[in-house]
């Protein structure tokens, strides 16, 4: 549509009308918003509770996940019981002082828990750690 300036009846005025690109611009952020927590992939556990908990740094230390199913994740990926040993041997043989942290759903039944710390022991592992959910 053509717009009329004040200057006379036959002069077009050059500006450009911002508000569809703002629209535009403030509808893509908010589907932005709303998309990115759902692109996460995360393991779905749940913790014990551990009152006496301490924080801890997580560099440079592999966690070794087990969720409700019995599955074992290392580092987030999905790995079978005789993987996980030959992934602690390979960590083992890099930095034999090299820590892994456990993690287990208060679901997981205590066999398979055991299990897999016995195959970390197994592989060599010597600075073992078993997490829990800290109580403040």
């Amino acid at each position: 549509m053509k717009r009329i300036s004040q200057r006379g009846m036959y002069n077009a005025v050059a500006d450009i009308n911002v508000v569809p690109l703002m629209d535009l611009v403030f509808n893509l952020l908010i589907v932005f918003m709303l998309a990115t927590p759902l692109l996460e992939q995360s393991i779905n556990i749940k913790l014990p509770l551990a009152p006496s908990g301490v924080p801890v740094n997580s560099k440079d230390v592999t966690t070794v996940d087990l969720d409700s199913a019995g599955r074992i994740f290392v580092n987030e990926q999905l790995v079978k019981p005789a993987e996980l040993e030959e992934i602690a041997r390979s960590k083992i043989r890099a930095n034999p002082e090299h820590p892994v942290l456990v993690r287990g759903d208060e679901k997981v039944p205590y066999g398979k828990f055991v299990e897999v710390v016995d195959r970390l022991k197994h592989a060599g592992v010597v600075k073992l750690g078993i997490m829990g959910l800290a109580v403040k």
